[in-house]
Formats: C-alpha cells, sequence, structure tokens
C-alpha cells in the first residue's frame, strides 16, 4: 500500500451521499496529484496522509486511489491558525483566533496534536458559546480521528465513521466494540458481511446472540424490498441460516426469545405462526383497525341521488351505465368504499361526479390524491378539481423516513372526503399513514386497477381489500363509447384474459415493430422516439417503458443510448457528470429518492433546462427546482423508465420493448400495466414469441401478508 502526505489544494467534487470525493493534493515535492476516496471530504489547506495506491485512469490519468485518510495535526503556528478556521465554527473568525494563539503560544501545536480539548475553556475573551463549540469539535475531531484509524484497522472504509460519531458520540468506539451490528442499524449501505467481518475480527462467536439477533434483523429488514410484511417462522428460519450458517434450533430458539422480548412481532394464523419487523406489524394491524373503523355503519348523504345522475348525465352529455351508477350510489351511502375497473369503464369520470354529488350534499372539503405526482396532475385535468399527491398530503416529516408524516390520528386532516385513485400503487405502510390522517366522519373512496402490478413496498393492499369481501365495492367490466373498438384499450384487455393483442394489424393507436437483435431494437425505438418528438408538444408526453432497470436492454442502457442520439453534446448546452452519469441541459430525468425539502418525490419526471457550477435546475409537472449537484443521486435520466416506475402515469405515446432478453419479467400484468400507460397511442418493438411469453405468464409471486385476513376477523395479534 502506497502513502501520500501533503495539504489539499482544492476539492473538485464531493457526493455527501455515497461520500466519494475528488480533489487535488500538493505534496511535499511541489507536486500536484489528483486523489479519490470514499470517505468525508477534507477542507482545503488540510495537511492529509493518504493510504491507497497510484493508478492510471483512461480517461484522467494518474491518480491516487485513497483507501483512508488521515487529517494530520498542525506543525506550525500557521497551520493551525487554518486548522482552526477550517472547523467552520461560527463566530470563531481571525480575532478569536488570535485571542487563542496569544494564550498558549506555541503551546498551541501541544494542544491540538495531543488532542487536549479542555484547555480550550481556559482562553480568556472567548465568548462561552464558542468555547463550547470548539471544545466539542476538538473532541469530535479526535473521536472521528480514532474511528478512522479503527475502521481502517479492520479493513473497513472510513466513509461511516461521521454516521456513527452523529449517532454514538464519545462512545463511538466502545458501541461498536460492544455490538460491531449495531452500525447495520444506522448504515443503511452496509452490507452484512462487511459487519459480520468486523465481529469475526473482534471476537465474537457464529453463535453469539448479537449475531443471531442481526441476522434475523437483517432477514426482516429486507421485507418491504421483497413485498412482505412477515414471513413464515421457518422461512425466516431457512433464510436466515442460508446467511448465518448456524444450528438451525439456535435460530428458532432465539427467534422465540426475540418474540417474547418484543423486539420482532409474531401472529398464528392457520396454525403458522408469522414473524414481522415492528413497523411492518403496527402499519398491517393499524391499517386493518382504521379501515374497521369506516365499515361500522353506512352515512348517506344528504342529496336526491337519482336526480342527480340525471343531472350530471345532462350537463356533460354522457349516459352511465349500471355498473357505474352502482359505484356512485355506493360512493355516496358508503363511510368506505372501493371502485376497480381497467382502462375504459369510466373510472375518471366517475370520480368528477362524485366530486360534484359530495358538494352539492353539503360535503365540500373534498381532497382528490395519488400516489404520483403526474396522476395527480391527470385527475386534475380530467376532474377540473384539484388534486394533489399522498405524500404532499400528507406532509413528510423532514430528515425522518418516507413513512413519517406531519398529519396523522394526532393532526388529521381537515376533509369532508377523501378520493384516492391509482390505488394499485398503495403498499401497506403508506395506506397505514394516510387512513391514520383521515378523520372517522369523512367518506373514504378508493379507486384503482386491481389487474395492474403489485406496489412497491410490502402488501397489496387494493387487492387484499377486495378479495375480502368486507369492503363495499363495484367492478366496472363495461368498456363505454369512448374507448369501445380503441386498439390500445382492446389489446390490454386482450392481454389481461390471456390473449395475444392483434400484432399483425397496425392502427393509429397500437403498432408492433418486429425486430431480430439488440442492435436493431436500439435503432428501431431511436427512430420512433426521433419521430414522435415531432408530434408532441412536450417531450413528457412520449415514454419508453422497459420491463427491467439493469441489463444491455434495460431502461438505464436504452437511456443512454437515446440521450446520445435526440441530446448529444453540444457547447452551448451546459452539462455535468455525477457518479458516471451526464446529466445535460435537454435531458429528461426522473426523481428517484424523496426529496423533502424541495417537495419532490421518487418517480416524479421532468427536464432540465439549466445547469451551473452547483446546481442542476429541473422543471417538473408541479414547479421547478433547483437540485444541488451533491443531491444529484436522487436523479437519474428518464428517457427509458421502468414499468414500476411507470406506474400511477399516462402517456400520450408508450413505447415497449418486449424481447425475449428480459427473461422472468415477461409476465402478463407487467404487460397489462405498460400498455395501460398510454392514452393516444402504443408501439411495441420486440418480438412476437416474447409478447406470447408474457401473455401466457400470470405472475407467481406470492407476498407474505395478513392483511386481508385480519380485516376478515381470521386472525389476531
Amino acid at each position: 500500500m502506497d502513502a501520500l502526505r501533503g495539504f489539499v489544494y482544492r476539492i473538485i467534487y464531493q457526493n455527501t451521499q455515497n461520500t466519494y470525493c475528488v480533489f487535488l493534493v500538493k505534496d511535499y515535492n511541489e507536486e500536484y496529484i489528483t486523489c479519490t476516496g470514499r470517505f468525508e471530504a477534507p477542507n482545503e489547506g488540510e495537511d492529509i496522509e493518504l493510504k491507497g495506491r497510484y493508478v492510471e485512469h483512461q480517461k484522467y490519468g494518474f491518480q491516487f486511489d485513497a483507501s483512508s485518510i488521515e487529517k494530520l495535526k498542525p506543525d506550525n503556528m500557521g497551520s493551525a491558525r487554518l486548522y482552526l478556521m477550517n472547523l467552520g465554527i461560527k463566530g470563531l473568525g481571525e480575532k478569536s483566533i488570535d485571542k487563542i494563539c496569544d494564550y498558549f503560544g506555541i503551546r498551541l501545536l501541544d494542544v491540538l496534536r495531543e488532542e487536549r480539548p479542555e484547555e480550550i475553556k481556559d482562553v480568556p475573551g472567548l465568548r462561552k458559546g464558542v468555547k463550547e463549540e470548539l471544545y466539542n469539535t476538538l473532541l469530535g475531531e479526535g473521536i472521528l480521528s480514532d474511528l478512522n484509524h479503527f475502521f481502517e484497522s479492520h479493513q473497513i472504509s472510513s466513509k461511516w465513521s461521521r454516521t456513527v460519531y452523529t449517532y454514538y458520540g464519545a462512545s463511538s468506539i466502545d458501541v461498536i466494540r460492544d455490538n460491531p451490528y449495531n452500525l447495520l442499524r444506522i448504515t443503511p449501505d452496509m452490507l452484512f458481511n462487511t459487519a459480520d467481518t468486523l465481529a469475526v475480527n473482534l471476537g465474537i462467536e457464529a453463535d453469539d446472540e448479537r449475531r443471531l439477533e442481526a441476522g434475523v434483523n437483517w432477514i426482516l429488514g429486507n421485507l418491504d424490498n421483497q413485498g412482505h410484511t412477515c414471513l413464515p417462522v421457518d422461512e425466516l428460519i431457512g433464510r436466515t441460516y442460508d446467511l448465518l450458517q448456524v444450528d438451525a434450533d439456535l435460530i428458532a430458539n432465539h427467534i422465540d426469545s426475540l418474540i417474547s422480548q418484543g423486539i420482532v412481532y409474531s401472529t398464528y394464523y392457520d396454525d403458522i405462526l408469522y414473524v414481522y419487523p415492528p413497523e411492518m406489524y403496527v402499519s398491517e394491524v393499524e391499517g386493518v383497525h382504521y379501515t374497521r373503523d369506516f365499515l361500522i355503519e353506512a352515512d348517506p348523504i344528504s342529496l336526491d341521488i337519482p336526480s342527480f345522475i340525471e343531472r350530471f348525465e345532462a350537463e356533460n352529455h354522457i349516459t352511465f351505465g349500471p355498473e357505474q351508477k352502482e359505484a356512485i350510489e355506493l360512493s355516496f351511502f358508503e363511510k368506505f368504499s372501493l371502485i376497480t375497473g381497467g382502462p375504459g369503464t369510466g373510472k375518471t369520470t366517475i370520480i368528477k361526479a362524485l366530486v360534484k354529488g359530495f358538494q352539492l350534499g353539503g360535503l365540500g372539503r373534498i381532497i382528490l390524491c395519488a400516489p404520483t405526482g403526474r396522476a395527480a396532475k391527470r385527475l386534475t385535468e380530467a376532474t377540473e378539481f384539484e388534486a394533489t399527491t399522498i405524500h404532499r398530503l400528507l406532509m413528510p416529516v423532514a430528515g425522518s423516513d418516507s413513512y413519517d408524516f406531519t398529519k396523522n390520528e394526532d393532526d388529521p386532516l381537515d376533509i369532508d372526503v377523501i378520493i384516492i385513485d391509482e390505488a394499485s400503487m398503495l403498499n401497506v405502510r403508506l395506506f397505514y399513514s394516510l387512513m391514520s390522517a383521515i378523520p372517522r366522519e369523512a367518506h373514504v373512496i378508493i379507486v384503482g386497477d386491481v389487474d395492474q402490478l403489485p406496489p412497491i413496498g410490502a402488501g397489496f393492499v387494493l387487492k387484499d381489500l377486495l378479495d375480502s369481501d368486507m369492503v363495499p365495492y363495484t367492478r366496472l367490466q363495461h368498456i363505454y363509447r369512448q374507448s369501445s373498438g380503441n386498439s390500445i384499450v382492446d389489446s390490454a384487455y386482450a392481454i389481461n384474459r390471456g390473449e395475444m393483442p392483434s400484432l399483425d394489424i397496425t392502427s393509429d393507436e397500437f403498432t408492433f415493430i418486429p425486430v431480430n437483435s439488440l442492435g436493431d431494437m436500439m435503432k428501431a425505438i431511436i427512430d420512433v422516439y426521433k419521430r414522435e418528438k415531432e408530434y408532441v408538444d412536450d417531450e413528457l408526453d412520449i415514454q419508453i417503458i422497459s420491463p427491467m432497470r439493469r441489463g444491455k436492454a434495460g431502461s438505464t442502457t436504452i437511456s443512454q443510448y437515446v440521450q446520445q442520439s435526440v441530446n448529444p453534446p453540444d457547447s452551448y448546452k451546459g452539462e455535468v457528470r455525477v457518479n458516471g452519469i451526464t446529466f445535460r441541459v435537454g435531458d429528461k430525468v426522473i426523481q428517484i429518492l424523496n426529496n423533502y425539502e424541495l417537495e419532490v418525490f421518487n418517480g416524479e419526471i421532468g427536464v432540465i433546462y439549466a445547469i451551473t457550477k452547483s446546481d442542476i435546475c429541473i422543471r417538473f409537472i408541479h414547479k421547478e427546482v433547483r437540485l444541488s449537484i451533491d443531491e444529484a443521486h436522487m436523479i437519474m435520466p428518464a428517457y427509458a423508465i421502468t414499468v414500476h416506475k411507470s406506474q400511477g402515469s399516462e402517456y400520450g405515446v408508450v413505447i415497449i420493448p418486449f424481447v425475449p432478453m428480459y427473461g422472468g419479467m415477461l409476465q402478463r400484468n407487467l404487460l397489462y400495466t405498460a400498455v395501460t400507460r398510454a392514452k393516444r397511442k402504443v408501439i411495441m418493438i420486440g418480438t412476437k414469441s416474447s409478447v406470447e411469453r408474457a401473455v401466457k405468464t400470470v405472475n407467481g409471486e406470492e407476498r407474505y401478508t395478513l392483511f386481508k385476513e385480519r380485516l376478515q376477523g381470521r386472525c389476531d395479534g
């Protein structure tokens, strides 16, 4: 391993999310060397020692790839002054530093080098607040230095040092030594094997209770990403055994112990014990509890419903079918009801009628909401009534997790009626958060297409509500006049019935372009995208939707190809490269993480309209935002997105690549969801055999959840 000493001449780039940084070091031979590392970036002017290796980068040339960094203590009064200034303490300016230097003289170097921060409290003339913060900062710098050495001595990246110190302070190393698996709770990007290797180094045995608990919690902590709220205990034992490789009986006994201590939760159903992480248990149990509260009794509104329906039909020049009238009547009569149906069955028209009817019935505080910004915008346009996203409605608590909201049972929404569209996207945690914020006297109407993909996250609330037979609902099955004969709608319903759509018949609404290779597919996608772009006012109205993100045919690769063709480099366009991804003015991008400060949420798509040295400026549907370069990890190019990311949105033109390379993702509900995203035109590019495989493949994914059974009263606790 090589070592490099010098001072930091300039910070070139830093990403506060993944702690990757690039900086220029001037070594003691007066040479400038570009350095990279995955740790908290140093300050300009600091003396540092790096350990790592010299490398030759293909594009950027000779560099030092650092695996660790140590900030060297000052060795002269000039560097001591700079060291104090770089601490960034408010109120610690030149005059205050003069007082410190005058008091200590040359002894200041010993105070800093030997980490004696308590002596700072003796400096006369410094404000008490400045003294206190300087003391704590110097103390923290010492602990951080010790943490860096601790991690590096165990071949673990020091990038987690700051996070650990934030949580555990002066006790950081003692806490980690006592239980290295604590790292998994506070560093979501750390792998289990990293903490496990540290535990082995610290002498923790394979069957140690701390390791057993960490293994069980690791398996349960990943359930949300897999769609489960819980696991049967035998499944949990098996998965934990695969992770830990210890005796299964030992794991089973420890799970029993965790349940008895209340660290994990459990429920018996049908002679099987199901085990939950606490947040999933609360979401499922309380989500059902809130739902049951609304099902206790009906609450018909004061409205002559038949007369209202007649007037609405006349004013809007439509005729409701029997199913649609039933849905309207049920929504006005029940406190909690569901409406489900595919494209063209009139769900949005019904919502528009419900808004008008509730207003006439004296319930004027009405909220329309949907899981995504694009779905909310579409709902607003279709109903002429302002809709919002669920996240904006509930007001997320900044800095907390994705399901911590300001609005809840203690501070409920001020509403009479709430209508939730695109409810197939509701996972159990979001449903619980929403239901907890709805006052018990309100009317709740849930609308969605149960045949679409299940939500990202745990559970499938819409399906469970319908399958329970406990909730009043209307299933819309008739396709109405405005959609009858529409090739998109006809193809969607054929797919949903397990039948092949008509791929040989080209129409203005549905086209299939056969290709024989990946190269042909990419060329066809680019040609079609360019052509269709000429006929739309807004590029956001065209969307390529791919079954998967990764791979040679994934949405990430497709986006790169399309970007190169439709938005190539131009000296007049600003661009920035972050984490290997080029963002350019004019690019379509998608938000992939919630940004509560800017109120831009996962799944929202926009266009970059400017790039500065510090910001990426994006025009989303509802607002314009300036995203700092440090926040660029929150967006991805969006010329192509996955089917899951497209849920809840509609586009004028949808381009769907569908080739054998998608393998196990060739599923009926995935193809159905992709096709139903289009309003005017679907263009499929691929092979007939891939479409046929998808149509025949019903997704057999089992989601472990007892939401339906709880609602039916068939399991408790």
